[in-house]
């Protein structure tokens, strides 16, 4: 017996010793997989106190990323790229993992102010607004959706002011993004991909969909996506980008693409749905900061300062850019209190690319914003400028369930799986390397549109953590938020061209203090007609017969606060019913623009070469100087926005 009880627990402690090692190798792999070693990166500002650089870019993000690659590819400038953040950890890369990273220290993690007209159903009726805090700032948080606008997007820009941004003058850059979708499905095969792999490309094996009909039929993703169309510095030897990489969801792996794809056949030619595109590479992330910014590391030309914020652009008596004051953080050892700024020079240009909503709380505390409110916090006022910070527009999304009796979405138990996790970290694969969007559509031409969530079954504290809805509100929008593997999808139904317009304003004088965001969701009376058609046409394209066959049935949310006006049994709902559920639950999209807009008037922000009206050797470029939003995702059209940019700062300076 007591041999047998000692053979027992050698058998314990051998099968523990080797879970740990197990889960030990998995931890290294993970912190690995995070790592990033950045040669030129510098974190502590007052190693280039009183340095001087031809340009200085604010704000690593999507539009920064571009424009550090793009300026420092000329050896004969210097660049220095300041982020308050540092590098991501291992969880941005991970597609389905774009949620996690909200609320942690790499997101701002900003709300808006009490709404009035809107958010109802969210706790302080308050939406939550992550930003992304390190090197590819939102874009390492995003859902990586890739979309380059409409011609009457860029149309309506010009016709606000924003002369030679029109979809013609646009069409260019925009064409370089969707041209290397055509090099990439060339016809290569596994074996040619895998001769051109990089150290760092992870996974290059062949993807089963999670999404797939059955888990006997996997149809094949290639992430293997060369692009043609990559451009080299002879002189320095190294490329000048990468490319996005982008790849499109395929109704033949994809059941909810098939039949999403499938509806306007119903609906009529009128209707156009299309699978999503993503930013993914070999089941990874692939933001501006991999395309652009990492093709620049080792540069000498070009200093990227992590960790640091800029407090101030000051100028000269001429209204001259002469530099940046900078925050690093930290304590001084002598006097124990924070450390004192950094003064960095400014030859040629700075370029600011915080963002829409922190790119014109600088421009305020730099004194050009409206003269009465500067002067209300104490700010010399360098230039009256009384559209900064106005014009915030962002797009709202309302999730309707859907619940279906196929096997074809991602559910909390997929998403939990050992073996999921197992095969992402071995193969670059399964469940974790998709966002679960399969696909967006909505009437040709028209303001509104569904985007089709794969995503049946939610984690309750997991999706409330992001969304800020109170407990009611999601179990009324949920139904089945007990059951983890309830197998369904979200139609989001959005107003692509929303008319309601907020703005944003300084707390006080010190940047460390949040401004106040006010996007007036849903002021306009206008928004909530176009969103009530884009809920209607949700409710329409999951009767269709594509959908039916699945076993579709939408369930219209039961809240206390619009049991008057429905859900109806049968039918369609009313408008006071629908109205009323936008005023309660309709979340933001994540797209906040407009705060810096271009025009041609002096009062406008910006010019249309982006140079900040009223003073000299400044400019914005990220999507604060949009006039007007784009009609979906502005990600990549804020890369093309930054390529169009850097040329006009080139030739400017006679640099081509």
């Amino acid at each position: 017996m007591c041999i047998t009880m000692g053979c027992f627990r050698k058998l314990v402690l051998a099968s523990l010793l080797v879970g740990t090692v197990c889960c030990s190798l998995l931890l290294l792999l993970w912190v690995w997989l995070g790592v990033e070693l950045i040669p030129n990166e510098i974190r502590n500002p007052r190693s280039i106190d009183g340095q001087s650089f031809d340009y200085i870019i604010v704000g690593a993000g999507t539009a920064g990323c571009v424009l550090a690659n793009r300026l420092s590819s000329n050896p004969n400038v210097s660049v220095l790229l300041i982020e308050a953040g540092g590098t991501f950890g291992a969880a941005s890369i991970v597609p389905l993992m774009s949620t996690a990273m909200q609320g942690t220290k790499y997101d701002w993690a900003f709300r808006t102010t009490p709404q009035k007209y809107s958010s109802h159903g969210l706790d302080d009726n308050q939406q939550l607004l992550p930003r992304g805090k390190g090197l590819g700032g939102s874009g390492q948080i995003n859902y990586m959706l890739h979309f380059t606008g409409t011609p009457s997007d860029f149309d309506r820009w010009e016709r606000l002011g924003a002369l030679d941004w029109s979809w013609q003058a646009m069409k260019p850059y925009l064409d370089q993004l969707e041209a290397r979708i055509e090099a990439h499905s060339t016809g290569a095969t596994e074996a040619e991909c895998m001769q051109n792999l990089a150290p760092d490309e992870l996974y290059e094996q062949r993807y089963s969909s999670i999404m797939a009909e059955s888990s006997d039929k996997s149809g094949t993703i290639s992430f293997c996506q060369h692009t043609t169309t990559d451009q080299f510095n002879s002189a320095q030897g190294t490329p000048t980008k990468d490319g996005l990489y982008i790849t499109s969801v395929d109704p033949e792996e994809s059941l909810l693409a098939r039949v999403f794809s499938d509806a306007p056949a119903e609906l009529g030619p009128e209707y156009v749905f299309k699978p999503a595109r993503y930013t993914i590479r070999n089941g990874i992330r692939w933001s501006s900061y991999h395309a652009h910014l990492r093709a620049a590391f080792g540069r000498p030309n070009l200093t990227i300062l992590t960790s640091t914020t800029v407090a101030k652009v000051i100028f000269d008596e001429t209204k001259r850019i002469k530099g940046l004051l900078l925050h690093g953080g930290g304590t001084d050892v002598v006097s124990g209190g924070p450390s004192p700024a950094v003064m960095v020079h400014v030859e040629r240009e700075a370029i600011l690319s915080a963002g829409a909503l922190q790119t014109p709380q600088l421009l305020k505390l730099s004194g050009i914003g409206p003269k009465m409110e500067l002067q209300r916090h104490g700010i010399p006022v360098l230039h009256d400028s009384p559209q900064v910070g106005q014009n915030y527009f962002d797009h709202l999304n309302l999730p309707l369930f859907v619940s279906i009796n196929a096997t074809a979405s991602v559910t909390v138990d997929k998403v939990l799986s050992i073996d999921s996790i197992a095969q992402y970290l071995r193969d670059g694969r399964g469940v974790l390397a998709t966002t679960a969007i399969a696909g967006i559509g909505g009437p040709l031409g028209g303001r509104h549109g569904v985007i089709l969530f794969g995503m049946g079954s939610v984690d309750e504290q997991a999706l409330r953590h992001v969304s800020n809805m109170r407990q009611e509100t999601f179990r009324a929008f949920f139904p089945f938020y007990r059951n983890a593997s309830q197998e369904g999808f979200l139609f989001l139904s959005t107003c692509h061209q929303p008319r309601s317009r907020g703005a944003i304003f300084l707390r006080d004088q010190h940047i460390t203090s949040v401004p106040f965001f006010n996007p007036n969701y849903l002021k306009d009376r206008s928004d909530i007609e176009c969103m009530m058609n884009a809920v209607r046409l949700a409710a329409k394209t999951a009767e269709t017969q594509a959908f039916q066959s699945i076993g579709a049935r939408l369930h219209w949310p039961r809240i206390k606060r619009c049991s008057n006006f429905g859900p109806p049994e049968t039918g369609a709902p009313s408008d006071r019913y629908l109205e009323c559920i936008l005023r309660t639950t309709a979340l933001t999209g994540h797209h906040p623009g407009g705060t810096a807009a271009m025009g041609l008037h002096a009062e406008s922000v910006v010019d249309n070469q982006l140079r900040v009206n009223g003073v000299n050797g400044l400019r914005v470029v990220d999507a604060s100087v949009f006039p007007a939003p784009v009609s979906g995702t502005p990600n990549s059209v804020v890369i093309a926005v930054a390529e169009k940019a850097s040329d006009i700062i080139l030739q400017s300076n006679h640099y081509t």
